[in-house]
Formats: C-alpha cells, sequence, structure tokens
C-alpha cells in the first residue's frame, strides 16, 4: 500500500504560486516545513501533484488466461510455429513482450511442446 505524501497538496500549492507571483518560495517554502530539494523540485516540475511510483509495468505483465488461450489456438492452427513465432503473435495480438520460457511453460502446462528455432 503506497505511502501518503509528506506535504499535502495545498502546501506543495502554495510553494508553486509564490513562484509564479515572483514572491519569496523559499520562505513559504520553510514555514510549510517542505525542504527546499522538494521545494526545488516542485518548481522544476512546474506541477505540485504527486506522480506514482511503482506498480507493473504495462509492457511486462503475467500472462493471462486470454493470452494462454490463444496460445493454445495458434498451436493448434498451425503445429509448426516457433516459441519466437507464438511469442510475436501474442506481442501483435495482446501487446506484451512474453519471454520464449513463459510461452514454453504455459504450453507444457496444456501438454503442447513446441520448437525453440
Amino acid at each position: 500500500m503506497p505511502s501518503e505524501p509528506r506535504h499535502t497538496l495545498a502546501a506543495r500549492t502554495r510553494v508553486l504560486d509564490a513562484f509564479k507571483q515572483g514572491q519569496d518560495w523559499l520562505l513559504v517554502t520553510h514555514h510549510n516545513a517542505i525542504p527546499a530539494t522538494t521545494a526545488r523540485r516542485i518548481v522544476d516540475s512546474g506541477s505540485p501533484e504527486v506522480k506514482a511510483r511503482g506498480g507493473a509495468r504495462a509492457s511486462n505483465v503475467k500472462c493471462t488466461l486470454e493470452m494462454e488461450v490463444a496460445l493454445v489456438d495458434y498451436g493448434e492452427e498451425n503445429c509448426l510455429y516457433t516459441l519466437v513465432q507464438l511469442q510475436q503473435m501474442i506481442a501483435f495480438d495482446f501487446g506484451v513482450s512474453l519471454c520464449t520460457s513463459l510461452t514454453s511453460q504455459k504450453l507444457c502446462g496444456k501438454l503442447y511442446t513446441m520448437k525453440k528455432n
């Protein structure tokens, strides 16, 4: 569970507003107990919002059930496909990059074996 930001959005906004109005934004930073480095980052980015950090990358997600079904369908459609070709087909259809070992694991789990090249 992500932790809450240390400094409120209102305090961050006050710093940014002071900078935009030409006031002493470092004084505003001091009175709102925001470190100068954080204040500089707020001013440089031009946004008081805190960006989301971490989480799963969209391009490297685990294989979903729909992808497994598609792998089996591809294999039944043409049994001469290699793991690399199946990997490319999944990338084209689902926009997800699967490694060949995961593709092989999913097919072996369904009692299918494929050649590597």
